[in-house]
């Protein structure tokens, strides 16, 4: 962990529909100018709204709504599909705007930039005029209004940047405490990610996802970011993980050390002369590829791979230009083919709304400026990577081949109601079975419980007068539970919970059965209930456990920690 550094973030509120309505009346010239904040305009993406404008949430549009729903809702909004280069590429006004008053600045994302916030500061004559003379420059030079916040570290510098607040250096803890929880929604995290609509480059299955994250902390009852800040940094790390752990990091002013960057004996550049210059944005996707390729040979060379790029060009003139962009993990070649791409539209983009004359582009170079080993980045076996990882894939490897490929089974997420249904058990190695995405009404919500039966103990649910308690038709229970008795012979897991077999263990407290209609529509459907339990076993130690009942009779579907 290192101090966090003064920062100073630039955003440009609602920009993904000030993008699509810029594209919309350049393509439509006899559409009349709308002002977003009175006019309603919706963003689709795959049919579903990505954003929308104040008037249409106004009137009841929220993101994720469906086509149909947004349309029911807002009848009179401008519909528009989203375009992720056109924002790039027309976000690249905003970059130069605020160019011309410091050098440096980060694209961390189309509408947000990132710059140090030190040397920028001290030449404008302090941090409120540096945010002063940003606001003058993006206003007078691109016509659109934007937001600055200065803080210390990234996460801070974000949330001050709507208000217009600059937080004291010092103070960025006591700033963030108030904050919603979700806020945490637009946290520049690292690898592992998938709140920016695509998974980690290094972690393509994507470990958590941000949104679910959020959800969870909130019904734990962590309400803001002071709340997560509060809890001890070893507790949160062992027991939500690395992930989780990076945004208590966040939550209390701070921000995770940088990747220790390399510099290799001979500098890694990736350079091309265009034999024809380059003048249209179409002509960006042909060169792009071969580019990219070229510098992911230089890192595997090298055994490195770059998280922070440059891109440089020429033109014919001797003009050079050049952008940086930051990325949460290691660039693939996709990711560095995308960049260019946005990038050489942006710079033509530029010139052709007016911005400064840019002459065809006769040379692209790639300088990468932020590299870590290869081994830091790449995804591993058991959630972490190097020797220790590799250690273990050799012995996996070695125990599949003496006793077979079934002998070595891991286990892979596949979806289903029942906790034992959710995951399955497959060959290391073998490919996985398909996600059933659901949905699964009744399914149990995160937490789940630690300890999962795949053949669920047989259990005994009495009330206080030693009679069987059973969930009726109307999904009640025919009496408050009393005692539990654990019909099972002694299980490993039940044991380690002094839940032993012929012993009756009270029932100190249990919520609402939750009713599971397994294919009602069909002859063979089945009706379940499930009931949370927290009972005292032999050792007078509580476990809260999950009962399942089928046809009147109660199994432990599982333990929880």
């Amino acid at each position: 962990m290192s101090a966090a550094t003064r920062t100073v973030a630039v955003t440009v509120p609602d920009w993904p529909l000030l993008a699509a309505l810029d594209r919309h009346q350049r393509r439509d010239e006899d559409a009349p100018a709308l002002d977003l904040a009175v006019a309603p305009v919706i963003l689709l993406d795959q049919h579903r709204v990505t954003h929308a404008g104040p008037a249409a949430r106004e009137a009841g549009v929220v993101a994720g709504m469906k086509r149909r729903a947004a349309r029911a809702a807002c009848p009179e909004a401008l519909v528009l599909e989203a375009d992720r280069e056109h924002e790039s590429a027309l976000f690249e006004l905003v970059a130069a705007a605020v160019d011309t008053i410091a050098a440096g600045v980060d694209v961390l994302r189309p509408g947000v930039l990132l710059m140090s916030a030190r040397g920028p500061a001290r030449h404008q004559g302090g941090e409120p005029d540096l945010a002063e003379r940003i606001l003058d420059a993006v206003a007078e030079l691109t016509g659109w209004d934007c937001a600055v916040g200065i803080a210390d570290g990234p996460f801070a510098a974000l949330l001050a940047s709507p208000p217009g607040r600059i937080v004291r250096e010092g103070r960025s803890a006591e700033y963030l405490a108030p904050h919603p929880i979700a806020a945490l929604r637009s946290a520049p995290v690292g690898p592992g990610w998938g709140h920016r609509g695509q998974p980690s480059a290094t972690r393509p299955e994507k470990r958590l996802d941000l949104a679910e994250t959020v959800d969870l902390l909130q019904r734990l009852g962590i309400t803001t970011l002071g709340d997560l800040a509060a809890l001890p940094s070893a507790a949160v790390a062992d027991r939500f993980g690395p992930d989780v752990a990076a945004l208590h990091l966040l939550a209390r002013g701070q921000e995770p050390t940088p990747p220790a960057t390399h510099h290799p004996t001979q500098p890694i550049l990736a350079e091309t002369t265009l034999e024809t210059p380059l003048v249209r944005t179409d002509q960006a996707a042909f060169i792009a590829r071969p580019l990219a390729e070229q510098l992911h040979t230089m890192l595997v060379e090298h055994g490195l791979v770059c998280t922070r790029l440059r891109i440089v060009a020429r033109t014919e003139g001797g003009e050079e230009m050049e952008r940086t962009w930051r990325h949460d993990g290691a660039l693939t070649v996709a990711d560095v083919v995308d960049r260019i791409r946005w990038q050489c539209d942006g710079w033509i983009t530029r010139a052709r709304l007016g911005g400064p004359a840019t002459g065809a582009i006769t040379r692209i170079g790639l300088h990468p400026l932020q590299l870590a080993p290869a081994g830091e980045n790449a995804p591993a076996l058991w959630g972490s990577a190097g020797e220790a990882a590799q250690r273990a894939a050799r012995a996996l490897a070695r125990a599949q081949g003496l006793a077979g490929e079934d002998a070595m089974q891991v286990p892979a997420l596949t979806g289903g109601r029942l906790l034992a249904e959710e995951v399955t058990l497959v060959p290391w190695r073998s490919e996985k079975p398909a996600h059933r995405a659901g949905p699964w009404p009744g399914s149990l919500p995160r937490p789940v419980p630690a300890t999962v039966f795949r053949r669920p103990p047989a259990v005994r649910l009495e009330d206080a007068a030693g009679r069987p308690v059973v969930v009726t038709a109307r999904g009640l229970l025919s009496a408050p539970p009393a005692q539990l008795l654990i019909a099972a012979p002694g299980l490993p897991a039940l044991q380690r919970a002094g839940l032993r077999a012929g012993s009756a263990c009270p029932v100190l407290g249990h919520g609402a059965p939750t009713v599971l209609d397994e294919r009602w529509w069909a002859q063979d459907g089945t009706r379940a209930a499930r009931l949370q339990l927290v009972v005292r076993g032999a050792d007078a130690e509580e476990t809260a456990v999950l009962a399942l009942s089928r046809t009147g009779a109660w199994s432990l579907e599982g333990l929880y920690d």
